[in-house]
């Protein structure tokens, strides 16, 4: 999940489906709000808080989500303040005063008397002219004035614990691999022989983005593939050989030395 600070009260986050699958929840559910993206969203906004130094007690956090053409979802986060809601409503009214204005129904007759032409362009005219006050009920100009700050990015994943795994053409890249990864929190690994092919099975435990960098550049470095979370491994787990049950990197780390 990757997260775009605008400015001191609006945050913009992406999220992949890949990353969304991987913890079981599929871009519509999150769009739609579904039961189970319950956690999800408590860890979001518990992110989202603290990047914007959120007061629950005196402040209001409202979020869009929308769903991009790839799959992904993207949110955008504002933190309203009392001062942000009373400016936010008097636009509206103002809005709805000058919306009011502008259909009167002896405008509206106006438009409908007119001919040929000069009915489109009448009609074009009113509509602009209500797309341009609508728009400036979302503070359009001061979101524009704002984000002149300079934009923070951050990379947050979903869940602290994911589960890789790695396919070896040979019992020697394994043991590299295993020295490589050695010191990294991997709190489970097994390793497997199916079809000719070593597949090692670990558990990250870590929310760091250099950690994590790291467990996945040694998978591409020295592994033929690397899948996270995938259901692939429990093909493995199923159907392959288990060489080494459990601490499988830390066995195979000392073979290597």
């Amino acid at each position: 999940m990757i997260i775009v600070k605008m400015n001191a009260t609006t945050v913009e986050c992406s999220i992949a489906a890949s990353e969304l699958h991987e913890i079981g929840l599929t871009p519509e559910a999150v769009i739609e709000g579904a039961e189970n993206t319950t956690s999800f969203f408590a860890q979001l906004n518990k992110e989202v808080g603290a990047q914007l130094d959120y007061d629950p007690e005196t402040e209001v956090m409202m979020m869009s989500k929308n769903m991009m053409m790839d799959g992904s979802v993207r949110i955008f986060a504002v933190k309203m303040s009392n001062e942000d809601i009373q400016k936010a409503t008097d636009r509206i009214r103002g809005a709805a005063d000058t919306i009011l204005k502008m259909l009167t129904q002896e405008k509206v007759d106006d438009i409908k008397a007119k001919t040929g032409r000069e009915k489109g362009v009448a009609l074009n005219e009113v509509i602009t002219n209500l797309t341009d006050t609508i728009n400036k009920i979302y503070g359009k100009d001061d979101f524009i004035s704002s984000a002149a700050e300079q934009p923070t990015t951050s990379y947050q994943p979903l869940s602290e614990y994911a589960r890789y795994m790695m396919e070896f053409d040979n019992f020697d890249e394994v043991k590299r691999f295993s020295k490589v990864v050695q010191k990294l929190p991997i709190v489970d690994s097994s390793l497997y022989k199916y079809e000719d092919r070593y597949y090692l099975i670990a558990g990250l435990m870590s929310a760091n983005e250099s950690i994590i960098y790291d467990m996945r550049r040694a998978g591409v470095e020295y592994s033929e593939l690397l899948m996270v979370n995938s259901p692939e491994a429990m093909v493995v787990e199923e159907h392959g050989e288990r060489l080494i049950a459990e601490d499988a990197i830390v066995h195979l780390a000392d073979l290597a030395r």
